[in-house]
Formats: structure tokens, C-alpha cells, sequence
């Protein structure tokens, strides 16, 4: 049955195109796969692969072009940060998955939200390869206009979100939580930590204290610096 589908449908490699597979093992290989970990204030986060240019481009396919094979790579990669900060653990946890928004404007420009995709896929491998129970909601989301944190320097990045996540709709944690062993945020990827401390900071004026963030990525920069206080 694959070789047929392989006829029918052939896939190529998502960084150099050549085809095959979705990920050739030259390019495979080039993608630096980590067990980090890094505290960001008091929360720990976990990532499982140095950012480099192969990384970006499955991450620029998956966040802008809506790549299922991308993301499920990308995911595939969440979760081992996610074994990572579970590895103490034994039998089954309640798992709430929380993404980091995106703008608005990037939502309806792709026609798809990203972060919440990642997330779902995220969960589904998880409870594919294990006995948790996993649940993604979208509680946080950017309450005013924001730039595009591409182009922005780290103080502009720290500005450009300080304040800028809230808790979505009519969420209250009293009780919404209490089956809830282990809640994460989740990201693509870690480039200055900015977001993932003002996700914390927006959760934990909620009543929410997440047990860690969960990255595929990680720019080399940020490792092991303390984003802090």
C-alpha cells in the first residue's frame, strides 16, 4: 500500500526537495536535535532541536503554507520536549495544551491558526503514544496591534509584547482547571523567550501556573541564558 501511495502520490523532501520522503536523512541530519531545558523566570521550557536554516524551513512551510508534513514533524519534535518534562512520570496525566497566539491579522492572512493546529497535533501524538489525556484551548490572545516580532531587536521584541496576551473570552480558573494535572504552553520556537514570558505572566494573573512551555525550536543565542526577572 505505501509504495502505491509513493506512486500516486509522491512526496519530497520539505528542505531540498529531492523526493523520496518527507525528510531526507542528509537534511535530517543537519537539523540538531537537543534535550534542553532553560528557565524563563520560574517556568522551565523545553526545547528538542537548535534553530538553523533546515528548521526554518519546515517551520516557514508548516506556519505559512499550512504543510501537514511540516507540522507534523515540527510536532513530532514538541513532543519529545514534552517527554522531556514528563520523563519522572509514570501512567497517565490530564494534559491541557495552551498555544501562543498569533496576530489577528497573520490568523486571517493565512486563512489558519498555526499555533493551534501545532497544538492539536501535538496532542493527538501524544495520546497516539501514551495513556494521557490531552486537551488544547486557546486561552490566551493578543489584546491590542502588534509588529511583526521578525524584524524587532530583543528591547524592541520585550516592548513590542510586554502586556500585549490576555486571557480569551469569559475564561475564569476557578474550578475550569481542576482536573488538570500538568498544563504546558506551547511554541514553535524559542528565539528570544519574550513570548513565552508574557504567556506565563497573562496565565498567571489568571490563577494559572503552568508546569512548563514546550518547543520544537530553539535559537542557539538563547541557550542557557536566564530570561528573567
Amino acid at each position: 500500500m505505501d509504495s502505491l501511495l509513493q506512486l500516486l502520490f509522491p512526496t519530497s523532501c520539505l528542505i531540498c526537495e529531492r523526493s523520496g520522503q518527507n525528510l531526507c536523512q542528509g537534511c535530517d541530519l543537519k537539523i540538531i536535535r537537543n534535550s534542553l531545558s532553560f528557565m524563563v523566570e520560574s517556568t522551565k521550557v523545553h526545547s528538542a532541536a537548535f534553530y538553523g536554516d533546515e528548521l526554518a524551513r519546515v517551520i516557514l512551510l508548516a506556519k505559512e503554507k499550512n504543510n501537514l508534513a511540516a507540522r507534523n514533524f515540527l510536532a513530532e519534535l514538541v513532543v519529545h520536549s514534552f517527554m522531556q518534562a514528563t520523563r519522572e512520570k509514570e501512567g497517565s496525566l490530564t494534559i491541557l495544551l495552551i498555544p501562543i497566539p498569533s496576530r489577528s491579522v497573520a490568523n486571517r492572512k493565512r486563512g489558519f491558526r498555526h499555533s493551534h493546529l501545532l497544538a492539536k497535533t501535538v496532542a493527538s501524538q501524544i495520546e497516539r503514544h501514551s495513556s494521557h489525556q490531552v486537551t488544547v484551548r486557546e486561552l490566551l490572545k493578543v489584546n491590542r496591534r502588534t509588529a511583526d516580532q521578525s524584524g524587532l531587536n530583543r528591547a524592541q521584541r520585550d516592548e513590542n509584547l510586554s502586556g500585549a496576551y490576555s486571557i480569551q473570552g469569559s475564561f475564569q480558573s476557578n474550578g475550569a482547571l481542576k482536573a488538570v494535572e500538568k498544563v504546558f504552553l506551547i511554541d514553535d520556537l524559542v528565539t528570544s523567550g519574550i513570548s513565552i514570558r508574557e504567556g506565563l505572566r497573562a496565565l498567571k494573573e489568571a490563577g494559572i501556573a503552568p508546569f512548563g512551555a514546550l518547543t520544537a525550536g530553539i535559537s542557539p543565542r538563547v541557550f542557557p541564558n536566564t530570561i528573567g526577572d
